[in-house]
């Protein structure tokens, strides 16, 4: 299984661009929605069609959305914070997983 991956840090606003490459596999355009959830090691953002109770975000027409400020809290994000940017085909899913620092 091919699996596109790509590295990004989130501002300070919260903001974080997903690569173009997986916004066009998963024809995510301005806009779409994305349904966001929390998980160990990161997050999952998954376009949406329907309603739900999950966070959410809007994709803005170069792919950033926005993560809201409580799961940056709960999962202790911030703009020093790096990401591996990955699309999980088999979910239809943009995956965020959060990188340990390097130390020293």
């Amino acid at each position: 299984m091919s699996q596109t991956k790509e590295l990004r840090r989130i501002r300070k606003s919260g903001h974080l661009t997903i690569p173009k490459s997986i916004r066009e596999q998963l024809d995510i355009s301005d806009g779409d929605v994305l349904m966001i959830m929390e998980q160990p090691l990161g997050l999952v953002m998954k376009p949406i069609n329907e309603e739900h109770i999950f966070n959410e975000s809007i994709v803005s027409n170069n792919g950033k959305v926005n993560i809201p400020i409580e799961i940056r809290r709960n999962l202790n994000i911030n703009e020093e914070t790096h990401f591996s940017v990955r699309l999980d085909k088999e979910r239809s899913a943009v995956i965020l997983e959060i990188l340990e620092e390097e130390t020293g």
